[in-house]
């Protein structure tokens, strides 16, 4: 324990990223009923943005896969510095190569015939969209950001001070601390995910916590190994704590609460099913499984695409994946707040 305290105490710091905390709140911003104690300022923020920014909010955001990918690449863009402006700036310098493989993450290696239409338009002109995607950065931050950044900033910064202070003393407690899910063992880390990941302290430089007011409900860590950063959450004093279950997650409980249902999303984990496909194999009427279909398509647990005058459906196995995810952040909200309070 005497050796692995002294590692932690060199190689674990919180640190300060407004930048960070600016692309976690455009995450937020796509699908503000996920983040409850981000929803009012999220409502807020939808309701007084113009129609042009909001579009390209969508826009990127569903190529970026919902912001993630843009994070990925945060290191290149000055995680660190105290100013956004900073890091926005250095959108508008990279080249126009660099900037589609940040903003397209792993699908960049995939074939042009792989990629959606918004994709392939991007690598098609690339120079128009770094520009659109500089200016909505900017337009953003002074909008809306900076005024958010401007409020937070003292708690952030404190959060900050308190972790390092921490990690000094009781650097074991300090960091697990940090999630329920964050389990700090004796030779190595692991992050309890939709899988697990588990990284030896003989492998990794530096370990790296960024507080945050937009994370909750994620457990949210970004690995560049041998480097690896982890968000925090942090409540913020008189902050927006809302009770209930968010509303995705009970969509598509609700869907799976029906035994027909969850029967058809299993038979189409494996094989697409067109309806009459789907009404022979459980022995029901086209009718009422297109009425099942419906429901889990608008849950979102399912996907269609038509061949010829078929439509078959698929499930979505990511999305079946991240119901389990989101019912471990359901149930992991009172331990993270009890956290907060202590």
């Amino acid at each position: 324990m005497h050796t692995l305290n002294q590692w932690l105490r060199k190689h674990v710091r919180a640190v300060y990223s407004p930048y960070r905390e600016l692309l976690t709140s455009l995450h937020v911003l796509m699908n503000p009923e996920h983040h409850l104690t981000r929803l009012n300022w999220a409502q807020d923020v939808l309701q007084t943005m113009t129609p042009e920014m909001y579009e390209l909010l969508l826009f990127f955001g569903k190529v970026t896969d919902d912001w993630f990918f843009v994070m990925d690449c945060e290191e290149a863009f000055g995680f660190e510095n105290r100013f956004v402006e900073d890091s926005i700036e250095k959108w508008n310098c990279i080249d126009e190569r660099t900037f589609t493989q940040f903003i397209l993450g792993p699908r960049y290696a995939l074939d042009h015939g792989q990629l959606n239409r918004d994709e392939r338009e991007i690598l098609r002109r690339p120079k128009k969209y770094r520009r659109a995607f500089y200016r909505f950065l900017y337009s953003y931050h002074t909008t809306f950001f900076a005024r958010e950044v401007y409020h937070i900033e003292p708690w952030l910064i404190r959060s900050v001070n308190e972790f390092n202070d921490g990690i000094q003393k009781d650097p074991v407690g300090t960091l697990s601390a940090v999630h329920p899910r964050f389990i700090v063992g004796d030779h190595s880390i692991q992050f309890l995910k939709a899988r697990t990941y588990t990284y030896d302290y003989d492998d990794l430089n530096s370990i790296r916590i960024v507080p945050s007011t937009f994370i909750a409900p994620h457990l949210l860590i970004d690995v560049d190994s041998p480097d690896i950063i982890v968000a925090k959450q942090l409540f913020i004093p008189a902050s927006e704590k809302q009770d209930g279950v968010p509303k995705d997650l009970l969509d598509k409980l609700k869907a799976l609460s029906d035994p027909t249902r969850l029967q058809m999303v299993q038979l189409m984990l494996y094989n697409p099913y067109c309806t009459q496909q789907l009404a022979e194999q459980i022995g029901l009427a086209k009718a009422t499984v297109s009425k099942h279909l419906r429901i889990l398509e608008e849950s979102g647990l399912i996907e269609s695409q038509r061949s010829s005058h078929y439509v078959f459906y698929e499930t979505k196995a990511r999305e079946l994946e991240m119901v389990r995810v989101d019912m471990d952040q359901f149930f992991d909200r009172p331990k993270l707040d009890k956290g907060e309070n202590n």
